[in-house]
């Protein structure tokens, strides 16, 4: 099984949402994101695409005009077998996470992202298979009723900022960035 990273952005509490969407708005986070998970990784066949793997609610949480996300795979995850994904093209619907990754195909997908929600990310982390953590932390106090597991140190150490721009292949801003009334810092942890 190839590995895969989970992709967040979460408070200095973890809260990673409110009511099935974001309680934020960071432009060069959503930047960040979308860079990340199209880039194919240097010295990586042209023709691989990346995939994103994502539970229903995260689904609808993106804005019906950028579903799926364009220049990624798109899998979803349901226990609902006739959840309507309405035609989307380049995206399949699985009723699990293990039936998620069995998709993947060497041939042609590049990175593996998991993109949320909390159920997802709680299972996704649990696998050895997980074997990067990019974290947007959002420093100031934001009000949320969905949380990103705790990172178990155990498993998972931060990395250097070095690192963090050697596997996303660009310049990352470092530190505690401002965005408007928001704190907030780009991090990688990998497991130990």
């Amino acid at each position: 099984m190839k590995p895969y990273t989970l992709i967040v952005a979460a408070t200095k509490t973890l809260g990673i949402g409110i009511g099935g969407g974001l309680p934020w708005r960071l432009p060069k986070d959503m930047a960040f994101f979308k860079h990340v998970t199209t880039l194919i990784p240097t010295n990586s066949p042209e023709h691989l695409q990346n995939v994103v793997i994502m539970g229903r609610v995260t689904w609808e949480s993106i804005p019906p005009k950028f579903r799926p996300l364009a220049g990624r795979f798109n899998i979803v995850i349901s226990r609902n077998p006739d959840y309507d994904l309405q035609g989307a093209p380049n995206t399949v619907l699985v009723d699990s996470l293990e039936k998620a990754l069995s998709l993947v195909d060497d041939e042609r997908h590049g990175r593996v992202f998991v993109i949320g929600g909390a159920h997802m990310y709680r299972l996704a982390m649990g696998e050895k298979h997980c074997s990067h953590i990019l974290m947007t932390r959002i420093e100031s106090n934001i009000e949320c009723d969905t949380f990103f597991p705790a990172i178990n140190d155990q498993e998972f150490h931060r990395a250097s900022h070095q690192e963090l721009e050697t596997y996303v292949e660009q310049v990352v801003p470092q530190g505690i960035q401002t965005h408007k009334d928001l704190e907030y810092e780009f991090l990688l942890y990998v497991r130990s």
